[in-house]
């Protein structure tokens, strides 16, 4: 979802830190309720992103065929594939592609090797509740994560205005 402006990116950048760390908190809970609470999260987190979006002035335009499309069997017009170009590769848009995919797998990668230490260290100090204080953790390292990722689109959105 595109920030429209700052106060936006901000909002969206702390609710994707409250369902991360309510994701990672939920890990204490039996099966059953954590699915019950995983569910509940995804639902508030959905509605309020619905709420937060921006609506578009102008509604959808309808997609028209034509105003009286006929098969060609019936008489209709005749396609002719020379008209259409050939389909060219991309070896930019392939390699932009593929290192967009490399960032994203690393970043996963990475955000749970630092889950899994921060966990080990928690539980290895003899912390009370390991797992809630690795939610409070995670979600300073998402929000500092998203908040980037959503000040760039806010930035990008007022330069083309």
């Amino acid at each position: 979802m595109a920030s429209a402006s700052y106060p936006r990116a901000i909002a969206m950048a702390a609710l994707q830190a409250a369902l991360t760390s309510t994701w990672i908190a939920a890990r204490e809970l039996s099966p059953p309720r954590r699915r019950l609470a995983r569910l509940g999260i995804v639902a508030a987190v959905g509605g309020v992103s619905y709420l937060a979006s921006p609506r578009s002035a102008d509604p959808e335009p309808e997609l028209v065929v034509g105003a009286r499309p006929m098969l060609v069997a019936e008489g209709g017009p005749v396609v002719d594939p020379d008209a259409f170009p050939e389909f060219a590769f991309d070896k930019r848009k392939a390699a932009l592609t593929a290192a967009v995919l490399g960032a994203s797998a690393a970043a996963m990668f990475g955000r749970r090797q630092v889950e899994k230490r921060w966990l080990a260290r928690l539980t290895r100090n003899g912390h009370p509740h390991p797992t809630r204080a690795l939610a409070v953790r995670m979600a300073g390292l998402e929000f500092a994560g998203q908040l980037a990722l959503q000040l760039a689109e806010a930035r990008k959105a007022a330069a083309q205005r």
